[in-house]
């Protein structure tokens, strides 16, 4: 009777060092950061130009990152979406973009004003676009980023639709980030893909991924 009593609390004993155990092991799951991935945006070189002395020349290109979640395979993720309310959840914490003579990042960019032209820092923007499109092993294959000071002479923005179209095109006001001269400064890469199909353009800019 005794042997037998013994049994049953070591069997008891087994079972609460067990739940304890499971428990334990979902605080550790729980607690577990999910893998960040950054990924890298390399631009091809800018053909077209406009302005007195644009800060850029024919091997200036636009370049960034941004880190993130991995995304999923085959989606569009528009980091603006659902709520386009600043200070926008969704987006991207880290990320940085340049063209060579500025560069933008999240600690730079403030809510939309109806009037672009009154904003007065030309360091600070808004963000009117930031999504992208994954293919099957989740690459960035269609993107769409612009970024706006002043709408009229100092935004950033690439894009590819990820067919035949995409264009990087970047302007700055006069006497900022190297432009000189009195009107704006400007910079256009247009390419296609997969092949250069039309006129002038070139092959699209490549997305890598590093997970972290």
């Amino acid at each position: 009777m005794k042997n037998k009593n013994s049994r049953i609390v070591t069997i008891t004993m087994s079972g609460a060092v067990l739940i304890a155990a499971t428990f334990v092991a979902s605080e550790y799951l729980r607690n577990i950061e999910t893998p960040l991935v950054k990924y890298s945006y390399t631009g091809p070189t800018m053909t077209i130009f406009a302005g007195d002395e644009p800060p850029w020349d024919s091997g200036s290109h636009m370049s960034g990152y941004f880190i993130y979640e991995e995304l999923p395979p085959n989606t569009t993720v528009d980091f603006l979406d659902p709520d386009i309310e600043w200070p926008i959840p969704n987006l991207p914490k880290d990320f940085l973009f340049t063209d060579g003579a500025r560069s933008i990042t999240q600690s730079q960019l403030e809510e939309s004003i109806r009037d672009t032209s009154s904003r007065v820092d030309p360091n600070i923007y808004e963000v009117r676009a930031f999504s992208v499109r994954t293919d099957e092993e989740g690459g960035i294959v269609a993107w769409d980023v612009l970024f706006v000071h002043n709408v009229r002479n100092n935004t950033f923005v690439t894009a590819h639709n990820g067919g035949i179209y995409g264009q990087d095109m970047t302007e700055v006001n006069a006497a900022q980030f190297g432009c000189g001269g009195s009107g704006k400064c400007t910079g256009i890469s247009n390419y296609t893909s997969p092949d250069s199909v039309l006129p002038n353009t070139q092959f699209a800019g490549t997305w890598t991924k590093e997970v972290l």
